[in-house]
């Protein structure tokens, strides 16, 4: 449960990997906060996925192809926050020369979370909501840095493209900022509160509903990412902030 008070009625809020870990939290997040929350995976139906997602817009798309990414565009209407929670998952059919072309892609903003975001700007720039729109880069971003550049060199390389991102869209209405936390989050599965099972194939796979709620780091690391799309921090853009394990 977060316990900031938050007000994102009347937003529209994306969330890319909104099915699962640490993207699930933040979208349930938002939604208690009275948006309307859409999410992406890259299953074909929501029902697939172990989570109850029935409140959510959900949407199927592979942020490894460019023409998915675009035709996602097209179709997700005006978008207010936009928060980066998809992990970089590369075919593993894929050739080893095809897995290096579809990494550097990444790199350069062709495919992945920087494609998706630039492809969105306009939407971000032309939100009503108060403080303008709102891009949160999370741990996840750094994932697709890391196809092809050691954790250290794709740290820098984030919170530099943050600062220069952000100073760049200020000036049009809109922020870009990065929220990290130290180490992996550990974000306890959510499964369907009809979907207990106790087969012996099932046997533990899934967790109890005693077990739903989220570890307070990935808590922790929502409430930022609430208090970044906020309009509160109207005047923050470029900044990268480092959560504490607590």
């Amino acid at each position: 449960m977060i316990d900031v008070g938050f007000d994102f009625s009347s937003r529209h809020v994306l969330v890319t990997g909104g099915t699962r870990g640490l993207g699930l939290v933040i979208a349930q997040a938002f939604l208690e906060t009275g948006a309307r929350v859409s999410i992406t995976g890259c299953k074909i139906l929501p029902s697939l996925y172990d989570a109850d997602l029935s409140r959510f817009d959900y949407h199927q798309l592979r942020l490894t192809s460019s023409d998915a990414i675009d035709s996602f565009v097209d179709r997700i209407g005006a978008v207010d926050v936009l928060v980066n929670a998809a992990g970089a998952r590369l075919d593993n059919t894929l050739e080893e020369h095809e897995r290096e072309f579809m990494a550097h892609s990444a790199r350069l903003g062709f495919v992945g979370p920087m494609r998706l975001t630039q492809q969105l700007r306009q939407r971000l720039y032309s939100s009503a909501a108060p403080g303008g729109g709102a891009v949160i880069h999370t741990a996840a971003t750094l994932r697709w840095l890391e196809l092809t550049q050691t954790p250290a060199d794709a740290q820098s390389e984030l919170v530099a493209h943050t600062e220069r991102a952000g100073r760049a869209w200020s000036r049009l209405g809109a922020r870009v900022n990065t929220v990290l936390s130290p180490g992996r989050l550990t974000v306890p599965a959510q499964p369907r509160p009809h979907a207990a099972s106790t087969s012996a194939a099932d046997e533990g796979s899934l967790m109890t509903l005693r077990r739903i709620s989220a570890s307070p780091r990935a808590e922790q690391v929502a409430t930022v990412t609430l208090f970044l799309a906020s309009s509160g921090s109207a005047a923050v853009s470029g900044q990268t902030i480092f959560t504490q394990d607590r």
